[in-house]
């Protein structure tokens, strides 16, 4: 009479799997499945010993229950579809993640949408009946993450210069339910890479790539990353992103198992090919502690088929994440500094010998003794309705620009000085000893050693799409704005 396996020790049940993939005497090799070391395992002289209570247990169904019985296996368990999460801050983290395919997977249907295509995982993988999300479609062949309206963060080895131009960056690519997946993008979703900001691969385990896109994502979070120190040892993390290519998918019950090595640290997360460049959360605080950047083996073959391999908490090697800090110093810190007010109150008034521009008793820009300039520039302000004052680097800010309720003035005024520039082009850049906001040889913005303001500056640029720079009172002008 067969054991109930359901009540049997999970170490034991990996003792008899890995007693038949050795070959001891009884274990027929034709059947062996390759399922990761764990410790307690009794070796004997193939190897394991067998459990003869097991002996007429299939292999699949003891990895089956292998799978169901020890929770803390990763590779197969804590995996779970967007649709299938209530927790708001877990589908917010999961809304920053995108997928990279190949132009190649992508259709343009003609109608401002584009359809990905691609095999089923199980097609492609060959993969054994039981095996979870088989009949879902294996597209994506990396990962990525917004950490800025306009930058994805990866991992270096999915994307370099060379390869840059053939990778599209897809949002939405993920199971509406059980059965649908969202296939059909809207081409609004669909991004390219204009250029690598930062990409480092090899040095003690470190892996990552920062790309600028092509226009700025505006209905999508980003995230922020960790910036100074390390994850606390043992932090509870999750990972979202395309295990093997499939729709997006959260796993989480994970936790830091070593936290050791400078660049980079190991979970023991539920992570296959395809999750490379997924951003990994410390499930606490959901700062994005780093890049799933490499792991275990992900597949193993049993008999004619393949399924997932098996890992105890503490066992196999591990996946490896690339530490945020990494690359922090290339992704903006997006802390706005605004100043909100009603340009119906703006007036010019005169104070201690100066010129000013107040609105209910605060003074929003000062022009010494210069009335002229004081008059021009409320008449901009309330032309355009300016109702935001926001900077970049206070106190003695290097940039400074107004919004209107949340967005890019528009619009013209005659006599206006204003210089046009693409916002494409534009780059943050050191030139000759100084951090710059250029448009080819032309610079725009200077921020003398203040790389971080540079490109902050440039992220507000992006983002809010602006196309000129206008002055009053140039050299030395009073007032500075910027146009979409």
């Amino acid at each position: 009479m067969a054991a109930d396996i359901s009540t049997m020790d999970p170490d034991l049940l990996l003792q008899e799997l890995r007693a038949r993939a050795t070959g001891a005497e009884g274990g027929p090799p034709e059947a062996a499945v390759a399922i990761a070391g764990a410790p307690g395992a009794a070796e004997g002289s193939g190897g394991f010993d067998r459990v003869p209570e097991l002996a007429e247990i299939s292999d699949e169904d003891l990895a089956d229950a292998l799978r169901l019985g020890q929770k803390v296996i990763y590779g197969t368990d804590d995996r779970q579809d967007v649709y299938q999460v209530a927790d708001r801050r877990l589908r917010r983290d999961a809304a920053s993640v995108v997928a990279l395919v190949n132009p190649s997977s992508l259709i343009d249907n003609g109608d401002g949408t584009s359809t990905l295509t691609g095999q089923t995982l199980g097609v492609r993988r060959n993969l054994c009946a039981s095996e979870p999300f088989r009949d879902q479609p294996s597209i994506a062949f990396c990962s990525g993450f917004l950490v800025d309206p306009s930058i994805v963060v990866t991992a270096a080895h999915c994307v370099d210069v060379g390869t840059l131009a053939d990778v599209r960056f897809v949002f939405g690519y993920e199971m509406s339910n059980a059965t649908t997946a969202m296939t059909r993008i809207p081409n609004g979703e669909i991004y390219r890479g204009r250029r690598i900001l930062g990409r480092a691969i090899g040095n003690q385990g470190t892996d990552w790539c920062v790309v600028q896109l092509d226009r700025p994502v505006l209905n999508h979070p980003y995230v922020q990353v960790r910036r100074t120190g390390k994850i606390p040892d043992g932090a509870g993390v999750h990972v979202i992103g395309h295990p093997s290519g499939l729709p997006k998918k959260i796993a989480g019950n994970a936790t830091v198992r070593d936290n050791t090595p400078p660049r980079y640290f190991v979970a023991n997360l539920d992570t296959y090919g395809g999750n490379s460049g997924s951003p990994v959360f410390h499930s606490g605080t959901h700062v994005a502690e780093g890049i799933l950047v490499r792991g275990e083996t992900d597949y193993v073959t049993v008999g004619s088929c393949v399924r997932s391999n098996v890992c105890p908490a503490n066992g196999c090697r591990g996946e490896d994440v690339t530490r945020a800090t990494e690359f922090d110093e290339l992704v903006p810190r997006n802390q706005h500094d605004v100043i909100p007010f009603n340009p119906a109150n703006a007036r010019v008034v005169s104070a201690g010998g100066r010129w000013k521009i107040e609105v209910d008793g605060m003074w929003l820009l000062d022009f010494a003794g210069n009335q002229s300039e004081a008059q021009r520039a409320l008449a901009i302000i309330q032309q355009y309705g300016f109702n935001a004052q926001c900077f970049v680097g206070r106190p003695n800010p290097s940039m400074e620009f107004y919004l209107v309720n949340g967005q890019a003035p528009r619009g013209s005024m005659p006599g206006e000085d204003c210089i046009g520039f693409d916002p494409a082009n534009l780059e943050a850049t050191y030139v000759a000893g100084r951090w710059k906001v250029v448009e080819g040889n032309h610079w725009l913005l200077d921020f003398d050693q203040e790389q971080h303001e540079a490109r902050q500056a440039l992220s507000y640029i992006l983002r809010y799409q602006f196309r000129s720079i206008c002055f009053v009172g140039r050299p030395g002008p009073s007032l500075t704005y910027f146009k979409g």
